[in-house]
C-alpha cells in the first residue's frame, strides 16, 4: 500500500492511501475521514478537493470524529458525583456532539506508520474543560487503520483528569450507489434490530420496535422503513423525515447493502445510531449539493443521554486515569453486478 501527504490551506492535512483496488483517505481537521472509493465509486460524502474551506463550519459534521459526548444531552445538564453541570446548548434547548469545541473542530497532531498489510495513522488532542464545560481533561487517541482487506478501523484511547463522560463515535456519511443517488434501496441486516424510538425533541425513550417483528424479509430496505404503515414506525418517519434513531444490532455487527456492495460494521460499543441526513437544507453553503438521504451514518456509540437516563449506571461515565479504549471496524464488499435495485 501507498501513503502520502497533501498539505492544503489552515492546517488541513491529507493522507491519502491507495490499496489498488481502493483508495482511502483521512485528515487530521476532526480526525475524519474524506474519501474511500472502490473502484471508481465514492461510497463516502466528502471534499477532496476543497477539504480546508469543505469542513469548516459543516454543521453535519461530514466524516469527522464526534465527542467528547456523542449524540444530545437532554437540556445541556446532567449529574455526576453529585455535581451539576451546565453544557453549551449547541441544539436548543439540548447539548449535541460535545459542542462548538468538540473533537470535530481540533487539528489533530498526527503520524504514519507504513505496516506490511496495514496502513495506520494515530492521531492525538486534548479535550480541555475550560473550553467544553465537561469535568476534567481528556488526553484522546483515534487511530485510523486501513488493510489489505479493505477494512477501515478505528480505535479510541482516552485518560482523564477527573470523573466525566467519555462517548466517541465517526460523523461518516455512507452511499453505496453511484452518484450519490439517494440510498433508499439500500438494506439493512443483522440478527436482530431493535430500533430506539424519539420523543419530539430527538430525545431517546424507553419504547424499542424490533424491525424483524414489523418485515418479513430479514434484509430490510430502508424505503419500507420510510413508508412503512405501522402506527409507531409511521409517526416517527414523520417527525423525522427518516431515520436518526439509535439501535441495537444483533452479535455487534450490522449489514448494509446495494445491489453492488455489501457494508460490514463490527463495533464492541452498544448501539449504532443510523442518520439518514433527513434535512440537508438546514446547510446554507454553495458546497451543499446533497438532498434529503443521500447518505446514512452509522455511529456507534453509548446510548445518546444515557447519563439522564442511566445515572451513576452510565456506560459514557469515564472515571479519572483509567483507560478508555473502543473499536468499530467498516468492512466493504463488492458483489458482482447484476442490475439496479431500487
Amino acid at each position: 500500500m501507498i501513503v502520502e501527504v497533501e498539505h492544503q490551506r489552515h492546517g488541513v492535512d491529507l493522507i491519502k492511501i491507495d490499496n489498488d483496488e481502493t483508495k482511502i483517505i483521512f485528515t487530521n481537521y476532526g480526525a475524519g475521514i474524506v474519501s474511500w472509493k472502490y473502484h471508481d465509486n465514492n461510497i463516502v460524502l466528502g471534499n477532496v478537493v476543497e477539504a480546508d474551506e469543505f469542513y469548516f463550519d459543516n454543521p453535519f459534521k461530514f466524516g469527522a470524529s464526534i465527542g467528547r459526548y456523542s449524540g444530545r444531552i437532554k437540556d445541556a445538564t446532567f449529574k455526576l458525583n453529585g455535581q451539576q453541570y451546565q453544557l453549551e446548548q449547541n441544539d436548543q434547548p439540548h447539548h449535541i456532539h460535545g459542542g462548538k469545541q468538540g473533537l470535530d473542530s481540533k487539528l489533530f497532531d498526527y503520524e504514519i506508520f507504513n505496516e506490511i498489510s496495514q496502513i495506520r495513522v494515530v492521531f492525538t488532542t486534548t479535550l480541555q474543560s475550560q473550553e467544553d464545560n465537561f469535568p476534567g481533561d481528556i488526553e484522546v487517541k483515534i487511530t485510523h487503520t486501513y488493510d489489505a482487506n479493505h477494512q477501515w478501523s478505528i480505535d479510541y484511547e482516552a485518560v482523564a483528569t477527573e470523573d466525566t463522560l467519555f462517548n466517541p463515535t465517526n460523523h461518516v456519511y455512507f452511499n453505496l450507489n453511484r452518484d450519490n443517488n439517494v440510498v433508499d434501496n439500500h438494506r439493512l441486516y443483522s440478527e436482530h434490530l431493535n430500533m430506539h424510538l424519539l420523543d419530539d425533541q430527538n430525545i431517546v425513550t424507553d419504547e424499542v420496535l424490533e424491525l424483524h417483528d414489523i418485515f418479513s424479509d430479514n434484509k430490510i430496505k430502508l424505503s419500507d422503513i420510510f413508508t412503512s404503515d405501522h402506527p409507531k414506525l409511521q409517526q416517527q418517519m414523520a417527525q423525522y423525515g427518516g431515520l436518526d434513531h439509535p439501535f441495537t444490532v444483533g452479535n455487534d455487527k450490522l449489514f448494509v447493502e446495494n445491489h453492488e456492495f455489501s457494508l460490514e460494521v463490527d463495533t464492541d460499543m452498544p448501539n449504532i445510531v443510523m442518520f439518514t441526513f433527513n434535512q440537508p437544507e438546514a446547510w446554507q453553503s454553495d458546497f451543499n449539493i446533497y438532498k434529503a438521504h443521500s447518505g446514512f451514518t452509522l455511529e456507534a456509540q453509548f446510548m445518546p443521554n444515557d447519563i439522564n437516563i442511566d445515572g451513576d449506571k452510565a456506560l459514557s461515565i469515564l472515571k479519572a486515569g483509567e483507560p478508555f479504549h473502543s473499536k468499530t471496524s467498516y468492512r466493504i464488499h463488492e458483489y458482482a453486478v447484476t442490475g439496479n435495485d431500487n
